[in-house]
Order: C-alpha cells, then sequence, then structure tokens
C-alpha cells in the first residue's frame, strides 16, 4: 500500500520525465529518423508514440467515468493499493519476459504519421496531469472502473497503467533509435 500523495508524486514525476524526453529527444529527431524502422513488421519511434496515443484514447472514457463515480477519499486512510485483477494485468504487462500482441483497437497506423503524433502525446501528458490534479479528493482504491467486460480495475490502477506503460514504449522508441545510431556509425 502506498500513500496518495506518495503515489500521486511517482506519477507526475514521470509524466514529467516523459514528456521532457519526448522533448528533448523525439521532436529533435527529422522525419526520417522517426519513420525508421528496425526491420519489416517492427515499430518505428512514430508508430510507439501512436499507440501510446491510441492507449490514452482507450482508457480516457474509463477514467471520465470513474471520475464522475466520485467515491470520496478518507483522509485517515488515503492510499492506493491495486486491485484484485490490476495487480494480475501489471504483473504480466510490466514484467520484460512477458510480450503480448497490442489488442486491435491500439495497434498503431502502419504508415503515413507525422511529428504530429509527438505533439499529441505531449498534449495527453498535459490531460493526464490534471487528471491526477482531479483525484486529490476521490479515493483510488474504491472507485472502480470497467476495463473489459469482466475486468475492472481501480482508478488508481488505471493512472498506473497509463503512466508506467508509458515508459515500456518510450523504452522501445529509445531503442529504434539506438539502432539506427548504431547503423548510421
Amino acid at each position: 500500500m502506498t500513500s496518495k500523495p506518495d503515489f500521486l508524486a511517482d506519477l507526475r514525476g514521470r509524466i514529467h520525465q516523459h514528456a521532457d524526453q519526448v522533448q528533448r529527444v523525439f521532436l529533435e529527431l527529422d522525419d526520417a529518423q522517426l519513420a525508421w524502422r528496425p526491420q519489416p513488421g517492427e515499430w518505428n519511434v512514430l508508430q510507439c508514440f501512436d499507440h501510446l496515443n491510441l492507449t490514452h484514447d482507450y482508457y480516457a472514457p474509463k477514467i471520465a467515468g470513474g471520475l464522475a463515480q466520485r467515491c470520496p477519499a478518507n483522509p485517515a486512510a488515503d492510499s492506493y493499493a491495486p486491485s484484485f485483477w490490476g495487480r494480475i494485468y501489471m504483473h504480466f504487462s510490466f514484467n520484460p519476459k512477458y510480450s503480448f500482441p497490442a489488442p486491435s483497437a491500439v495497434v498503431p497506423a502502419a504508415d503515413s504519421l507525422g511529428r504530429d503524433v509527438l505533439r499529441r502525446y505531449l498534449a495527453k501528458q498535459e490531460t493526464l496531469l490534471k487528471t491526477l490534479d482531479a483525484v486529490a479528493a476521490i479515493n483510488l482504491c474504491a472507485t472502480t472502473v470497467p476495463v473489459e467486460k469482466f475486468v475492472r480495475f481501480n482508478l488508481g490502477d488505471c493512472l498506473k497503467i497509463l503512466v508506467y506503460h508509458d515508459r515500456l514504449h518510450i523504452g522501445q522508441a529509445e531503442r529504434v533509435l539506438q539502432t539506427l545510431q548504431e547503423k548510421s556509425a
């Protein structure tokens, strides 16, 4: 169990790191670098961020439903702990031993992506920061969010999944860029 202030501070810090990295590294790349693929069928940098944008789009209405539910926080016990389904999902999703294909709803476009994908990602990070401000008076554990037909996460799970999932694919984009730099050297 993590105190809510510590939990939200961790998420905010990670969001700021992600946005800073996009601005410092990826926005500086030219169009050819952004579209370069290590192998046919592998994602390029833009596809990594398109996938993240689609994931944020998938979770946004679900989180909005949780915010509308508004289970008030109990200041004496204001903390975050993963739900049963959230714990299972995060165990498999954030463990590098496991790799799963992206669900069709969040598969990036195959071609014709532009650098606007990066700007949209940065805008989604700003929206996510505002969402973190909005959850200050909400119980992150008691507020449930249906994500699939029989699967519910708590609101804290959804927020953590979004932020930590971003790190996974920013790392993937970094590896694409590193491979490009090694081939160009």
